[in-house]
This record gives structure tokens, sequence and C-alpha cells, in this order.
């Protein structure tokens, strides 16, 4: 039963999502008549970040009352000392691999969704990337699927099995299978932070660093010879890897700490 009730909450909480987006797509994109407002649109997509992400919260927070989910379930408490440095760096790594990963040409013609997606997140006006990706965007993902669906899934499963799963739903949001792995190998890092930090935090400070980094070094990538590009990458990926190594590593001594101090007041 209780299987069953988390499957069910997972799936609302996707299903919600998804039809709020496209519903959102829909209306800004085919049922505006004014050209002008139409071309703002199209040269500012981060708009429908905006307007479908805020609508999302809105349906979200009653219906976590309703569960009776707090914001502590969701993991909004202290993320874990030296954590949130950690988490920044891990952000910064994997905005500046995003970046020179995305501009190499070789990706940009075999796998052009995958640039395009990268595109759409850093594109737009200065303010509508701020309030769109920058903001609401990292917050809401964050709130979904390190949030609501890490708790959820939590329940049942171990954190690795957590952290992999609510990678994979990110990824089959999507719809294509080329993106959506793409996208759940951001998510796995996410995940790892949010699971090394203990905390919504720290996952929401990787992601808006991530995203900020992603946004300033797009302004400039267009100009870097392949060369600089197919370096930046590997350097990048070890940047990453180290900062959520050290995070879990951290995670993991305080796991066995917390544990040697309950033995012993149990002894």
């Amino acid at each position: 039963m209780k299987g069953l009730r988390i499957a069910g909450n997972t799936v609302l909480y996707l299903v919600i999502y998804a039809a709020i987006v496209m519903l959102v797509n829909q209306a800004l994109y085919n049922w505006i008549g004014d050209s002008g407002l139409k071309d703002f649109i199209a040269d500012n997509s981060g708009i429908v970040l905006i307007v479908s992400n805020i609508i999302v919260l809105a349906v979200y927070l009653p219906l976590l009352r309703l569960q009776k989910i707090s914001l502590k379930h969701l993991g909004f408490v202290p993320a874990r000392s030296g954590s949130l440095l950690l988490s920044a760096g891990t952000g910064i790594w994997l905005g500046l691999f995003i970046a020179s990963f995305t501009r190499l040409p070789w990706i940009k013609a075999t796998f052009p969704l995958i640039s395009d997606l990268v595109a759409f997140v850093a594109g737009g006006s200065l303010i509508i990337f701020i309030l769109g990706s920058l903001l609401l965007g990292s917050l809401l993902e964050e709130w979904l699927f390190r949030g609501m669906l890490f708790h959820t899934l939590s329940q049942r499963l171990s954190v690795l099995w957590t952290v992999l799963l609510q990678a994979v739903l990110f990824g089959a949001v999507f719809m294509n299978i080329t993106v959506g792995v793409f996208a759940a190998l951001g998510a796995i890092v996410y995940g790892a932070v949010r699971a090394g930090s203990h905390s919504l935090w720290g996952s929401l400070t990787a992601h808006v660093c991530s995203t900020g980094t992603l946004y300033l070094v797009l302004q400039w990538a267009d100009d870097w010879p392949s060369g600089t590009l197919g370096l930046l990458v590997p350097i990048s990926g070890l940047g990453i890897a180290a900062h959520v190594l050290l995070l879990l590593r951290g995670s993991g001594r305080r796991v066995k700490k917390e544990q040697t101090v309950g033995d012993s007041i149990t002894s």
C-alpha cells in the first residue's frame, strides 16, 4: 500500500508539472494574437518558465499542505557545515562543463537538440533569464525533483536509488532519449549534492551557480577555439567529480559520527 501511494504521488507531481508547462506553452505561442507580443515571447522564450513555474508552485503549495508535507520534509533545513561552498563549486564546474561541452563543433552538429536546450535555458534578455532560468527555473526544478520527489522516493528507496530515479524521471520529462540522458546526468549531480549536503539549499545553490556560470560562459564561448573547449570539458568534469566526492565523503563521516554517538548513548 505504501509503495502504491509513493508511486501515485510521484506520478501526480509530474503530471501537474507537465500539464501546466504544456498548457502555458500552448497559450503563449498559439493563443496570443498581438504580433508585437508574439515576437517578444519568441525572442524571450524564458518567459514560458516564469509563467509556468509560478503556476506550478501555486498548485504545489496547497497540495503539500493537504498531504501534510512541510518545507522541512522537502529539505529546506540548514546545510551541513561547509557543504554550501562545495555545492557552489560543484555548480560552477557543472556550468562550465555544460557550456564547453555543448559548444564543441561535433556536439553541435551531432546533437543539435542538446545545444538548443542549453540556448533556451541561457537565452533571452538578462531580466528574463534571471527571473526565468536562474531564479524560478532553478527553484522549481529543485523543489520538485530534489525536494518533493526526493522526499517521496526516499521513503522506500536507498539514497543511491533515490538520486538515480529522480534523475531518470527528470530526463523522462523531455520525452527525447538524447536530451533526456543529458539532462538526467545533470540531475544526478544535483541529486548527489542534495544527498551530500543533507539540504535542498545545497542543490539549489549548485543549480543557481551552474545556471549563472552557463550564462556567463556562453557570452564568450562561441569565439573559443575547439581545442580550448575540448580542454575545458575534462577539466570541468574532474572539478565536478572532486567536489561531489568531497560532499559525499563528508556526509559519510557525519553519518558514522552520529551512529557512534547513538551507540554510546544506548550502551
